[in-house]
């Protein structure tokens, strides 16, 4: 009998326990329930329409109104669920558009901060290329008559201003700045500086062969550049020089004005040796009475 009535305690209890048990999971799934629901609402009620899309920046050739329509039909959602990451993708694609920031301001706004993109080049005879090689449109552009030239019979813009940037780069030591930068149709790089020598660097191992000039040129090349027309870098194992034409005149000049000194001075020297022999004579020549 002990045992029967311990037998059926223990079953009251593993009862009661399960119960518990249920209603524990009951209760939690119920609060659960109410945050969800609670935190739908409150979600809801923060992600407002958005009423204002804000665009700052200092622009030179960008028109803000041309970026809002970028984005008119982009701006889908409300305050919450925008989508920042898709609008600054948006804008990143347009070629005067550097960088961009997005962020929201609490109610209904949308603040967009732009970093223009910046001409580096031209680009043959009209056109104009930013830092990645895409072309710029520039209407009034009498004020960028001083960038450097690139121009290519073969090739991309891209490819093109990633060469004449690994170029300037190279030339830093030198102080020397790229006026123009040509590839021919055989690939052929041609560079001209700003102080007007020439580089003709060939198809290949550019990074090799400039740093090779660099070094001629800090040994003492550089006491000439005015002197210089174009240096060959087409050699395996070094360059040639070619003078300007008005410098070898100079020089040739030089070398005749400095002949014609000397023969000068030989001859003043002989006069002045004669009139002083004939006066030697003329003092010890016998005075007849």
């Amino acid at each position: 009998m002990v045992n029967a009535k311990r037998q059926d305690d223990q079953d009251s209890g593993s009862l009661l326990e399960t119960a518990g048990n249920h209603l524990a999971r009951i209760m939690l799934v119920s609060v659960l329930a109410l945050v969800g629901y609670g935190g739908s609402l409150l979600y809801k009620q923060i992600d407002k329409p958005l009423t204002n899309v804000m665009i700052g920046g200092d622009f030179t050739y960008l028109q803000p109104a041309e970026l809002s329509q970028l984005l008119a039909g982009e701006v889908n959602g409300g305050f919450l669920s925008v989508d920042l990451a898709g609008l600054r993708q948006v804008l990143r694609e347009h070629p005067w558009v550097r960088d961009v920031s997005i962020g929201r301001e609490w109610p209904s706004m949308l603040k967009v901060e732009v970093t223009e993109e910046v001409p580096i080049a031209r680009w043959g005879k009209k056109g104009f290329l930013n830092r990645l090689g895409e072309e710029l449109v520039i209407e009034n552009n009498s004020h960028l008559s001083a960038l450097p030239v690139l121009r290519a019979d073969t090739g991309s813009s891209r490819e093109m201003m990633e060469n004449y940037q690994l170029m300037a780069e190279l030339l830093v030591p030198t102080g020397l700045k790229i006026a123009e930068l040509q590839r021919d149709s055989l690939g052929v790089w041609y560079l001209d500086t700003a102080p007007g020598v020439r580089m003709v660097i060939g198809r290949d191992q550019i990074s090799e062969k400039i740093r090779r000039f660099n070094l001629v040129w800090a040994a003492g090349l550089n006491k000439y550049v005015k002197n210089i027309a174009a240096v060959d870098l087409r050699y395996p194992n070094g360059m040639a020089v070619a003078w300007r034409e008005t410098a070898l005149a100079l020089q040739q000049n030089s070398n005749r004005q400095d002949s014609e000194r000397v023969t000068q001075n030989d001859t003043q020297n002989d006069t002045q040796n004669d009139t002083q022999n004939d006066t030697q004579n003329d003092n010890t020549a016998p005075v007849q009475a």
